[in-house]
Protein backbone atom coordinates (compact mmCIF):
# COMPACT_ATOMS: atom_id res chain seq x y z
CA UNK A 1 0.00 0.00 0.00
CA UNK A 2 1.25 3.41 -1.07
CA UNK A 3 0.73 6.31 1.41
CA UNK A 4 1.94 10.45 1.55
CA UNK A 5 1.30 11.93 4.82
CA UNK A 6 2.99 14.42 7.48
CA UNK A 7 5.34 13.05 9.19
CA UNK A 8 5.99 13.72 12.75
CA UNK A 9 9.02 13.96 15.57
CA UNK A 10 8.74 10.03 16.14
CA UNK A 11 9.76 9.38 12.61
CA UNK A 12 12.91 11.17 13.25
CA UNK A 13 15.22 7.83 12.74
CA UNK A 14 13.50 6.70 9.36
CA UNK A 15 13.30 10.61 7.92
CA UNK A 16 17.29 10.95 8.86
CA UNK A 17 18.10 7.44 7.80
CA UNK A 18 16.61 8.47 4.26
CA UNK A 19 18.08 11.77 4.62
CA UNK A 20 21.48 10.53 4.80
CA UNK A 21 20.74 8.25 2.18
CA UNK A 22 20.10 11.18 -0.35
CA UNK A 23 23.02 12.85 0.81
CA UNK A 24 25.33 10.08 0.03
CA UNK A 25 24.15 8.42 -3.48
CA UNK A 26 23.79 11.98 -4.81
CA UNK A 27 25.45 14.84 -2.55
CA UNK A 28 24.71 17.17 -5.83
CA UNK A 29 21.45 17.41 -5.87
CA UNK A 30 20.82 18.71 -2.48
CA UNK A 31 22.31 22.01 -1.11
CA UNK A 32 22.75 20.48 2.56
CA UNK A 33 25.93 18.06 3.18
CA UNK A 34 26.52 14.62 4.41
CA UNK A 35 28.57 15.55 7.13
CA UNK A 36 26.48 18.68 8.50
CA UNK A 37 23.17 16.19 8.77
CA UNK A 38 24.92 13.06 9.95
CA UNK A 39 26.02 15.85 13.12
CA UNK A 40 22.50 16.44 14.18
CA UNK A 41 21.37 13.98 16.82
CA UNK A 42 17.70 12.75 16.66
CA UNK A 43 16.22 14.81 19.31
CA UNK A 44 17.46 17.97 16.42
CA UNK A 45 15.92 16.01 13.98
CA UNK A 46 12.53 15.74 15.82
CA UNK A 47 12.58 19.53 16.39
CA UNK A 48 13.00 19.94 12.89
CA UNK A 49 9.95 17.71 11.80
CA UNK A 50 8.24 19.15 14.95
CA UNK A 51 8.60 22.57 13.67
CA UNK A 52 8.31 22.54 10.03
CA UNK A 53 6.60 20.41 7.35
CA UNK A 54 8.16 17.21 6.26
CA UNK A 55 6.53 14.74 4.11
CA UNK A 56 6.65 11.14 3.65
CA UNK A 57 5.92 8.33 1.14
CA UNK A 58 5.64 4.93 2.55
CA UNK A 59 5.21 1.68 1.02
CA UNK A 60 3.52 -0.80 3.07
CA UNK A 61 4.99 1.51 6.07
CA UNK A 62 8.42 1.84 5.32
CA UNK A 63 9.57 5.50 4.29
CA UNK A 64 10.93 5.50 0.97
CA UNK A 65 10.33 9.24 -0.29
CA UNK A 66 10.12 12.88 1.57
CA UNK A 67 9.93 16.20 0.46
CA UNK A 68 9.53 19.15 2.70
CA UNK A 69 8.20 22.74 2.77
CA UNK A 70 9.90 25.97 4.99
CA UNK A 71 8.85 29.51 5.32
CA UNK A 72 11.49 32.43 5.83
CA UNK A 73 10.87 33.98 9.00
CA UNK A 74 11.00 37.32 7.67
CA UNK A 75 7.82 39.14 7.47
CA UNK A 76 9.06 40.42 3.78
CA UNK A 77 9.28 37.10 2.48
CA UNK A 78 6.64 35.33 4.44
CA UNK A 79 4.47 34.81 1.48
CA UNK A 80 7.10 32.94 -0.08
CA UNK A 81 7.29 29.15 0.86
CA UNK A 82 9.92 26.73 0.07
CA UNK A 83 10.49 23.03 -1.62
CA UNK A 84 13.00 21.59 0.07
CA UNK A 85 14.36 17.48 0.29
CA UNK A 86 12.85 15.96 -2.24
CA UNK A 87 13.82 12.09 -2.68
CA UNK A 88 12.72 8.88 -3.48
CA UNK A 89 14.67 5.91 -2.63
CA UNK A 90 15.92 4.09 -6.01
CA UNK A 91 13.92 0.47 -5.69
CA UNK A 92 10.54 3.08 -5.22
CA UNK A 93 11.56 5.30 -8.51
CA UNK A 94 9.26 4.74 -11.58
CA UNK A 95 5.87 4.65 -9.10
CA UNK A 96 4.94 8.39 -8.97
CA UNK A 97 6.30 9.33 -5.95
CA UNK A 98 7.86 12.08 -6.47
CA UNK A 99 4.62 13.76 -7.60
CA UNK A 100 2.63 12.38 -4.87
CA UNK A 101 5.17 13.85 -2.09
CA UNK A 102 5.71 17.26 -3.97
CA UNK A 103 2.14 17.63 -4.58
CA UNK A 104 1.56 17.21 -0.94
CA UNK A 105 4.23 20.01 -0.54
CA UNK A 106 1.78 22.47 -2.97
CA UNK A 107 -1.45 21.07 -1.29
CA UNK A 108 0.32 21.74 2.20
CA UNK A 109 1.28 25.00 0.74
CA UNK A 110 -1.59 26.39 -0.92
CA UNK A 111 -3.75 28.46 2.13
CA UNK A 112 0.29 29.37 3.88
CA UNK A 113 1.90 31.42 0.97
CA UNK A 114 1.39 32.80 -2.35
CA UNK A 115 4.15 31.07 -4.21
CA UNK A 116 6.38 28.15 -4.21
CA UNK A 117 9.77 28.04 -4.90
CA UNK A 118 12.01 25.36 -5.85
CA UNK A 119 15.61 25.24 -6.62
CA UNK A 120 16.76 22.19 -8.81
CA UNK A 121 20.40 21.18 -10.28
CA UNK A 122 20.16 21.32 -14.09
CA UNK A 123 21.54 17.78 -13.71
CA UNK A 124 18.62 16.53 -12.33
CA UNK A 125 16.48 15.91 -15.78
CA UNK A 126 13.17 14.05 -13.91
CA UNK A 127 12.89 16.41 -11.27
CA UNK A 128 13.17 19.69 -13.37
CA UNK A 129 10.64 17.86 -15.65
CA UNK A 130 8.25 16.91 -12.60
CA UNK A 131 8.46 20.43 -11.34
CA UNK A 132 7.53 21.59 -14.48
CA UNK A 133 4.63 18.99 -15.05
CA UNK A 134 3.31 20.27 -11.68
CA UNK A 135 3.33 23.72 -12.86
CA UNK A 136 6.17 25.37 -11.32
CA UNK A 137 8.60 27.81 -13.93
CA UNK A 138 11.67 28.66 -14.33
CA UNK A 139 12.69 32.41 -13.37
CA UNK A 140 16.57 32.01 -13.27
CA UNK A 141 19.43 30.54 -13.31
CA UNK A 142 22.21 30.25 -10.16
CA UNK A 143 25.65 29.54 -12.36
CA UNK A 144 27.85 26.79 -9.83
CA UNK A 145 25.19 26.86 -7.21
CA UNK A 146 26.43 24.15 -5.16
CA UNK A 147 30.16 22.68 -5.03
CA UNK A 148 30.41 19.68 -4.17
CA UNK A 149 34.41 19.04 -3.27
CA UNK A 150 36.05 20.72 -6.58
CA UNK A 151 32.27 20.34 -8.71
CA UNK A 152 30.47 22.99 -9.02
CA UNK A 153 26.93 22.34 -10.12
CA UNK A 154 24.26 24.82 -11.87
CA UNK A 155 20.88 25.70 -9.67
CA UNK A 156 17.90 26.27 -12.49
CA UNK A 157 15.37 28.54 -9.95
CA UNK A 158 11.87 27.45 -9.86
CA UNK A 159 8.63 29.17 -8.53
CA UNK A 160 4.80 27.95 -8.46
CA UNK A 161 2.33 30.50 -8.22
CA UNK A 162 -0.14 29.34 -5.88
CA UNK A 163 -2.55 32.65 -6.12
Amino acid sequence: MVQARLLSAAEAAAFQACRLEALTLDPGAFAAAFEEEAARSLDEVAARLGQGAAFGAFIDGALVGTAGFAMPPLQKKCHKGLLWGVYVRGAARGRGLGRLLVGQVIEHALDRVEQLHATVVTTAAAARHLYRQLGFQTYGLEPRGLKVSDQYFDQELMVKLLR
